[in-house]
């Protein structure tokens, strides 16, 4: 799946971020590159993703989780991304791939988890829903230009199991 998954990250990115990060990264996104960064980690310990599919398109999204080996924070894992193709948004399936994450970090043993975002990024509101909160912040460079980022944190994983 690395291949469709690849695809869904850059057109995922190319559609969203449009406007936001600069044009000449976007247009040098690559697909084959992302499948390879997909298929090396897929070889690491611990490294988790699950895929979205739709009957007639395949893979719509995914998200991959693991350790966080962010010392900066104290959540012992990490959701890595999150992405879906834009016209799959707002039907619940990415609600449904964080909680596959938040599960599967749970069943490995991993007690809470942060996530990086744009502070830029569209999907804020997203993440606080899912109750995430503001824990740090930091930067990204994207195509030389520097971008603010916000970090989200879920310190307790096992209390949002308790409102499914």
């Amino acid at each position: 799946d690395a291949a469709a998954v690849a695809k869904v990250h850059v057109e995922s990115w190319r559609k969203s971020f449009a406007g936001i990060a600069p044009p000449e990264y976007l247009d040098a996104m690559s697909t084959e590159k992302r499948e390879r960064r997909f298929r090396e980690a897929f070889g690491k310990p611990g490294y988790k993703m699950f895929v979205a599919e739709d009957a007639e398109k395949g893979i719509v999204g995914f998200a991959d989780c693991g350790a966080s080996g962010d010392e900066n924070f104290p959540h012992e894992a990490a959701l890595y991304a999150i992405y879906l193709l834009q016209e799959c948004q707002r039907r619940g399936i990415g609600e449904n791939l964080f909680r596959l994450c938040r599960r599967e970090m749970l069943s490995d043993g991993y007690n809470s988890m942060h996530l990086d975002a744009l502070e830029a990024s569209p999907y804020r509101s997203f993440y606080e829903k899912m109750g995430g909160r503001i824990v740090g912040e930091g930067s990204h460079f994207l195509g030389g230009v520097e971008f603010r980022t916000i970090v989200y944190g879920w310190d307790d994983l096992r209390e949002a199991l308790k409102n499914e």
